[in-house]
């Protein structure tokens, strides 16, 4: 059996993916992953088939930073981007499909694997690690610096604000991916976000940190985080700074630009 895994994002999204062939990879399944190329040295050290999809990340993080209180794309511009996007993953993950039999797809930027996997005729999984990514009364969706979000209301119907962040997600990624899914012979999707998440997606989150706030919710599978297993030895120093005294408690942003006070708000709570 083979199985395809496929993400658009940073280390923080490529590597629970990568734990997650390791495994499959440990009963049997052939796994084959389709990342961005910064990550292709490090995944095929692993023993891992990688098939590069977009530009390298480190390319795109060196532009010219935002003026501060605005979005850094102009509307125009995140619509050439999705559109470029897109195509280039109908292109790519179909390529990287051939001879597989699912298609794993981790983060919600994954618009044409779905449509890949139903050309194919293979089953499709989506796999997010936050809650906060998969509709809920109990959260509102996820603000986007990027794209000009504006934080909600304390007092919004978080319910309102899914439903106007799914007529946003159609008129982002609705036409072109209606484009190409009739080169495909596919009828269109008019519920993009929906279609992008699949009919049970997982949640690879850990549930004591970032439960599913509807344990008994069957609509929703929570599969605990996935984790590369990491047996090297820590630093002296850091050895002997831990038997020092109380246990630590880290607080990790991954690859978000925090401002400047966000350390001293989180160790304040």
């Amino acid at each position: 059996m083979r199985a395809l895994l496929s993400t658009i994002g940073s280390r923080g999204d490529v590597q629970p993916l990568v734990a997650l062939a390791l495994a499959l990879r440990d009963l049997g399944v052939e796994p084959r992953l389709c990342v961005p190329p910064d990550f292709r040295e490090w995944i095929e050290g692993l023993g891992l088939a990688v098939t590069p999809i977009g530009p390298e990340l480190r390319s795109l993080t060196a532009a010219k930073p935002a003026i501060p209180g605005r979005p850094p794309f102009t509307p125009e511009r995140l619509r050439e981007l999705a559109n470029e996007s897109v195509r280039t993953q109908f292109e790519t993950v179909a390529t990287a499909a051939e001879g597989c039999d699912v298609i794993v797809a981790a983060t919600a930027l994954q618009i044409a694997a779905h449509s890949v996997a139903e050309a194919r005729g293979i089953p499709y999984v989506f796999a997010t690690y936050c809650p906060a990514v998969l509709p809920s009364p109990h959260h509102p969706p996820l603000v986007l610096a990027a794209r000009g979000d504006v934080v909600p209301a304390a007092d919004a119907d978080n319910r309102d604000l899914w439903a106007k962040d799914t007529v946003r997600a159609a008129a982002t990624w609705g036409p072109v991916l209606n484009a190409e899914r009739a080169k495909l012979c596919l009828p269109p999707v008019g519920d993009v976000r929906s279609h992008v998440f699949g009919r049970v997606p997982w949640l690879a989150a850990d549930p004591i940190l970032a439960p599913w706030p509807e344990p008994h919710d069957t609509s929703v599978v929570q599969t605990g985080a996935w984790i590369v297993p990491d047996a090297r030895p820590l630093a002296l120093e850091i050895e002997a700074f831990l038997g020092a005294g109380a246990v630590p408690v880290y607080f990790g942003f991954g690859s978000v630009r925090a401002t400047p006070d966000l350390a001293n708000v989180m160790v304040q709570a």
